[in-house]
């Protein structure tokens, strides 16, 4: 029994370290990245509750059309001398009154202010949910770079190892010809220099990997980040560069992102400001109606002088509809200072409009400019890479029988591996700008 319960516990410890393990090894894909962000991310939260102000801040101003209703009693006491009907004189008695009341006002009239201000709060509404999609934009952006940062790191690391190897069988081969004498000792202690060398890189550009994974599991705000990985995705080989001229992309961008939404909508938003504003020149009118009611009675009333509160208020009920019109004619300049200043904010936001215009048209053409020169970058460390490659072969070779030094070998060997890490490096970055000019023609990002 004993052993059987032992067997049990131990094919439990298995199961959940299987689990645990596959926990870790999770490979997450750039749109898992971009959707995780999205859904996490405190800036996104932040946003998202500005959107959620505006909306109740828009629904009020709505709701400031409908009439108030509101109820009032008032009541008193009061200790001396009153008049009592019934003795024709003034008795020293304590009395109280209620008096309750039902009111009820609307504005008719207020200059177009209420309705102003609804169609204002609409485009603040509107703004601030383009705003929202500005800063998730923002950080699917800043993600996709992390990405490609840890593939060109992880590419790299995987350049490095094999060039540890390749340096490790130098090693061998080269030891083997130093104890056959067909080598000097001097050949050997290059080797091993070169290949102690490439080992410290592949620790490198591990580190740098390590790196570059806590930089995007902080993006995502990954509370443990301990095995945090990615995938690796087939990346196709890569296309000529023939993108739309930046003119054309520009354009495209316009009517697409939201930074420029957001300003259009800020801009409408000031020009209803500005009729907001002006309201404060025009008479308001409103119309109010109400009821209301009041009794009297001895706090001591040994004689039943008192009539019963329901009945006084019963005979003196009253009821009223009446309007309130208020022409403006001097506020202390008030409503010119309003104006004034309600024009200075349409100007700025006009300028934040052109400036944004501005910013989206440079950045359009910043990327377009780099993805050119990444390209052309490539295609120049493709055939750099090719040339390294076959001068390397032909200097491993004659180094192996002994026509070429150690250090001429060990040169054209870094010559190579540097031409590698620029390919890789022109690659990625070509990668990610044609990504960029893809997002601003409205096109998603993925791999």
């Amino acid at each position: 029994m004993i052993r059987k319960s032992l067997l049990t516990f131990a094919s439990l410890l298995i199961a959940l370290s299987s689990i645990s393990a596959q926990e870790v090894q999770k490979q997450w894909s750039l749109l898992e990245c971009i959707a995780h962000a999205h859904e996490n991310n405190i800036t996104i939260k932040r946003q998202t509750l500005n959107s959620q102000y505006q909306e109740n801040l828009l629904n009020q101003s709505k709701n400031n059309r409908l009439p108030d209703l509101n109820a009032n009693l008032n009541g008193s006491l009061n200790y001396g001398y009153t008049w009592v009907q019934q003795e024709a004189a003034n008795v020293q008695e304590s009395t109280y009154s209620l008096s309750p009341g039902i009111t009820s006002n609307i504005s008719v009239f207020e200059g177009m202010t209420q309705s102003n201000t609804i169609k204002r709060n609409q485009y603040n509404l509107k703004a601030a949910l383009e705003d929202s999609k500005k800063t998730k934009n923002d950080i699917a952006l800043q993600i996709t770079a992390q990405y490609m940062q840890i593939l060109f790191d992880k590419e790299l690391l995987a350049v490095a190892i094999e060039q540890s190897e390749t340096s490790k069988l130098q090693v061998d081969r080269t030891k083997k010809l130093v104890d056959a004498g067909s080598v000097a000792l001097g050949n050997l202690l290059e080797i091993k220099s070169q290949a102690a060398k490439e080992a410290l890189n592949v620790t490198q550009q591990e580190n740098n990997l390590t790196l570059s994974l806590l930089n995007l599991a902080q993006l995502l705000d990954i509370v443990n980040p301990v095995g945090f990985d990615i995938e690796t995705p087939s990346i196709p080989e890569l296309t000529q560069f023939l993108p739309d001229q930046p003119n054309n992309i520009y354009t495209t961008a316009l009517g697409i992102m939201p930074e420029i939404k957001s300003s259009e909508y800020s801009l409408t938003s000031s020009e209803y400001e500005l009729k907001m504003a002006k309201g404060g020149y025009y008479p308001t009118f409103g119309v109010g109606i109400g009821m209301n009611a009041s009794s009297f009675s001895l706090l001591d009333d040994p004689n039943n002088y008192n009539v019963s509160i329901g009945d006084q208020w019963d005979k003196t009920r009253s009821s009223y509809l009446g309007f309130s019109l208020r022409i403006p004619i001097f506020n202390r300049f008030n409503t010119k200072t309003n104006v004034s200043n309600a024009r200075i904010n349409l100007t700025d936001a006009q300028y934040k409009l052109e400036l944004e215009k501005q910013n989206l048209r440079k950045d359009i053409q910043q990327a377009y400019v780099d993805a050119r020169a990444s390209y052309n970058k490539y295609l120049s460390s493709e055939e750099a890479v090719n040339s390294f490659a076959e001068s390397f072969r032909y200097t491993e070779k004659k180094f192996n029988v002994g026509l070429v030094n150690s250090v001429d070998y060990n040169v054209s060997k870094t010559d190579f591996t540097r031409a590698q890490s620029d390919l890789l490096q022109a690659k990625y970055e070509y990668i990610l700008r044609t990504k960029i000019l893809d997002f601003y023609k409205g096109i998603p990002i993925e791999l």
